[in-house]
């Protein structure tokens, strides 16, 4: 297989994983199966990214051992369990228990996996090749969230979850079988680069994990209410909502080979820059007009801030810290994401909850965008 080859598994295999950012077409019609509020009801998602966060270093440690097939077909198996165990709850639970922990789980584990392979087949252009192989990802909820949609409409939110694990399984598992490290290229735990014990203790790693935290606040926070604040703030319909979903999904797949690019050629300096000062204009014109034309504006602007994001951290772990251990490097800087979604999930249902809307979400995107320029 040529070495594109490879990345095109990558973008598959994370096209499946990244369904994950598809949830806000499930929140609404979850909230009503199990009759929770706008709080309880992003808990699944945010359990989903942390534990996705958290295993993260898990998947690269095991990387260090285990070829990327055995890898990605564990971590692949265990997401398709996941979304099927979810959609035969009967508890809300249940839900937390499948989609929340096992999915995120499996992802964790998996998601490493098509980056590793990726870098050591283009080890002269890694933000490049990172950059594309992340589209997968973040374009996912372009294929997936209208079919999520026509599922949840045909036969409700539970048979949607358990029809696209079977699928997922059928589609992973295959892809999963066929990746392998260019040769003498494989991750390996012997390496002159920093150990993770010493990592930690590096100003450069805190920089770039406040840093990827603020980001990705941002990011998650926005993905996770994008149905409901196109419902409830804007006004759409429930299909038409879902629909933006789909097409924010295009700037958050964009969002990450331009950047890789950019971190390449401008360093990560000028590309977090940028992306801060994106953000600032997007939530601030949002909160200030409130309407479906700069709700179209300002969502497209924050979803392709998320998928910056996932292309400047894992290309400027590699500049900083080598290729040797990069999967473990980066599963300790991915922890800023798990602490993104969780603090950010939250803060934004506990607003909604607080006020009656999700509004006061675009200020504080704002402050913190103002807080990663500063820091």
């Amino acid at each position: 297989m040529k070495r594109i080859g490879y990345i095109v598994l990558g973008m598959l295999l994370l096209l499946c994983l990244g369904t994950v950012y598809s949830y806000s077409v499930f929140r609404k019609p979850l909230e009503a199966t199990f009759r929770v509020g706008a709080t309880l009801s992003g808990l699944p998602y945010m359990l989903a990214l942390f534990f996705y966060a958290l295993f993260m270093p898990v998947g690269g440690k095991l990387l260090g051992k285990y070829s990327p097939k055995f890898v990605a077909l564990l971590g692949s198996t265990m997401t398709s369990l996941g979304w099927i165990g979810a959609g035969f709850s009967r508890s809300y639970l249940g839900l937390l228990a499948f989609y929340g922990v096992l999915c995120g789980i499996g992802v964790g584990i998996a998601y490493g996996v098509p980056l590793a392979v990726s870098v050591s087949w283009f080890p002269e252009t890694p933000g490049i090749a990172l950059g594309a192989t992340v589209v997968g990802f973040g374009l996912s909820p372009l294929v997936t969230a209208p079919i999520a949609r026509r599922l949840v409409e045909a036969a409700g939110p539970l048979a949607a979850l358990r029809s696209l694990g079977v699928a997922f399984l059928f589609v992973t598992v295959p892809i999963a079988l066929l990746l392998r490290f260019a040769e003498g290229q494989g991750t390996s735990t012997q390496s002159a680069s920093p150990p993770r014990t010493n990592l930690i203790r590096q100003g450069k790693f805190w920089a770039l994990w406040v840093s990827f935290f603020f980001g990705t606040f941002v990011g998650l926070s926005t993905i996770s209410i994008t149905g409901p604040v196109a419902q409830e703030v804007v006004g759409l319909s429930y299909e038409k909502a879902a629909l933006s979903v789909s097409l924010f999904a295009i700037f958050n797949g964009a969002g990450r080979p331009l950047f890789g690019y950019l971190v390449d050629r401008k360093g990560f300096k000028t590309g977090a820059l940028l992306s801060y000062l994106s953000i600032i204009v997007a939530s601030l014109l949002f909160f200030a007009y409130p309407h479906a034309v700069t709700y179209a504006f300002a969502f497209a602007v924050l979803w392709m801030n998320l998928g910056a994001w996932l292309a400047m951290a894992p290309a400027t772990t590699y500049a900083l810290f080598g290729r040797a251990t990069y999967a473990q490097n980066y599963g300790m800087v991915f922890t800023a994401y798990g602490a993104g979604a969780i603090v950010g999930t939250f803060v934004s249902g506990v607003l909604r909850d607080l006020t009656g809307s999700y509004l006061t979400a675009f200020p504080l995107n704002a402050l913190l965008a103002g807080g990663g320029i500063g820091a």
